[in-house]
């Protein structure tokens, strides 16, 4: 699970420096459930830092990414979504309210997603979004 000194650890022994813009991305990741886009995130941050990028939080989310930290999400097709839970769940897109839920499967027969080997394929992730109404709309 994504966690700040693991991370900071992790990114110093790639050699990634830790500006204070790039801590205040890694900083917002923790525990989002958002699932926010890098222009959000971007949007956010910048009432705090004025001078912080659009590549600077696009590429310290591609790095999060590559170090194992974070999972990029295909939910709305305009761009990527980011979150930091990179247990294997589904994802539920309300049409209503836009909001993005986590749907976790662990120990539910219904929702059997089958990692390993299937037909010669080695499966070791997958991205399901599921879409309906919320409980919080219906």
């Amino acid at each position: 699970m994504f966690s700040f000194e693991n991370t900071i650890q992790k990114l110093r022994s790639e050699g990634f420096k830790l500006t204070p813009q790039r801590l205040a991305v890694i900083k917002y990741m923790l525990g989002n459930k958002e699932h926010p886009s890098a222009l959000k995130i971007h949007k956010e941050l910048r009432r705090k830092y004025p001078t912080l990028s659009f590549s600077t939080v696009y590429n310290t989310l591609g790095t999060l990414e590559k170090i194992g930290e974070i999972q990029s999400l295909h939910i709305y097709d305009d761009y990527l979504n980011y979150e930091p839970n990179t247990t294997p769940h589904l994802h539920f897109l309300c049409r209503k309210c836009g909001m993005v839920h986590d749907i976790f499967t662990e120990g539910r027969t219904d929702f059997a997603v089958p990692l390993g080997d299937i037909d010669g394929h080695e499966i070791t992730s997958y991205s399901v979004v599921l879409g309906g109404t919320c409980k919080f709309c219906r």
